[in-house]
């Protein structure tokens, strides 16, 4: 009878009958689509890591070019972490416009999200992700849901956008007003700085899968010197430092018999090709995990030259090959480059030139090299980091 009263007052009182478990909106305007499964996939690994130890919900946006004013369709779907996914694609002949209008986004996600999500789920947590436009428009719908706010920056933009963008204030107290601000690299959190008085800022990396990038012994080292350098040859990469600098050292007879090999594509590669370099260049175009995992294992040096970066994913990737590296002093570089590992170059050719003749010149422990990083940057380690903020709240 006692227990039969009890129901009946759950029933009757609402308040008192159990919550579900506490839910994690994870919100991004960036994440891998049905079209291009590679875009932003640094975002996805991010909610896989926070899934291992709490419950996401995965909620993106995204605005695309169509021929009508406006259309919009929803796909709902669980991925291979069996996470819940909702993604929402916005279609239209005015998609630039629309992408700018930031209180239309505020409505069509509060509307999605009070119909369709907050009636079978806790949502306690809004984690948005890049400051624009996410984050602003996280912001507004965390203040209404009455949410904890959470940001995790990845933008290499940030600079221009405060210089430039009308959102620039709303951005900055954006920053001020989250719960907790995460960034990928200590070079971003500078970059933050200069644009919030939070200290709520915390360093949670980008995630690198071990299982795909490692040093394997049975793989021969090419027989020639060999450089290799990978990424998408785009706005901030910068490889004519090394490139220039291998030119000279060519020329100055300091290097003979090497070749150098080319992994990615971009708006860069016809500009090398049209430098004409005096040394054998091989371009491998894209290539998948496994197929760079083996270019690194063959070669000898990896190089990268850029001027900005937050992260740079394949710095840790070329040494969990094993190779040691001559990196400009982006992203991690900084975190991750010791004398046992390789060289960081100020970003000119003078310097290049020295830090590339300084590891020709070195000999180095593969395989050390390739454990350095070992656990730092997996999934279990960066969910905790997560998990451990959002505790702290």
């Amino acid at each position: 009878m006692e227990d039969g009263c009890n129901l009946y007052i759950c029933r009757k009182l609402p308040f008192l009958r159990p919550m579900p478990a506490e839910t994690v909106l994870f919100l991004t305007y960036w994440y891998p689509t049905s079209n291009n499964q590679s875009f932003a996939i640094f975002v996805k690994r991010h909610a896989h890591a926070i899934a291992l130890q709490n419950k996401v919900i995965v909620l993106s946006l995204h605005f695309s070019k169509g021929a009508g004013i406006f259309s919009k369709n929803v796909n709902v779907s669980r991925d291979e972490a069996n996470i819940e996914t909702h993604q929402i694609d916005v279609k239209s002949r005015f998609n630039k416009i629309l992408f700018l209008l930031l209180p239309l986004h505020y409505l069509l996600l509060k509307s999605y999200i009070k119909s369709q999500l907050i009636p079978a789920n806790n949502i306690s947590i809004i984690h948005s992700n890049i400051i624009f436009p996410c984050a602003i428009v996280a912001r507004r719908l965390a203040k209404n849901l009455k949410c904890r706010f959470v940001i995790t920056e990845h933008w290499t933009k940030l600079d221009k956008f405060f210089r430039v963008s009308l959102y620039s204030n709303s951005g900055k107290r954006t920053y001020d007003k989250a719960d907790a601000i995460t960034v990928v690299s200590e070079q971003l959190a500078d970059t933050v700085k200069k644009y919030s008085s939070s200290h709520k800022i915390h360093i949670v990396p980008n995630i690198i899968d071990t299982s795909e990038f490692y040093f394997d012994e049975t793989i021969l080292k090419n027989k020639q010197l060999t450089f290799v350098a990978a990424a998408h040859w785009g706005q901030f990469k910068n490889p004519f430092y090394f490139l220039e600098a291998l030119r000279q050292l060519k020329n100055e007879n300091k290097l003979n018999d090497f070749k150098m090999v080319m992994i990615g594509d971009g708006e860069q590669i016809p500009k090398i090709k049209d430098s004409a370099y005096n040394f054998e260049i091989e371009y491998k175009g894209q290539l998948n995990a496994k197929q760079l995992c083996r270019e690194f294992n063959t070669s000898h040096i990896f190089l990268h030259g850029s001027d900005f970066e937050t992260f740079s994913v394949v710095i840790a990737e070329a040494l969990m090959c094993g190779l040691p590296s001559v990196v400009s002093p982006v992203g991690i570089a900084l975190e991750v480059i010791n004398h046992t590992n390789g060289e960081i170059a100020e970003n000119n050719i003078t310097s290049w030139k020295e830090k590339i003749m300084l590891c020709c010149n070195k000999k180095y422990d593969n395989k050390l090299i390739s454990q350095q990083l070992k656990g730092r940057y997996d999934s279990k380690a960066v969910g905790e980091l997560f998990t451990s903020i959002y505790k702290n709240l």
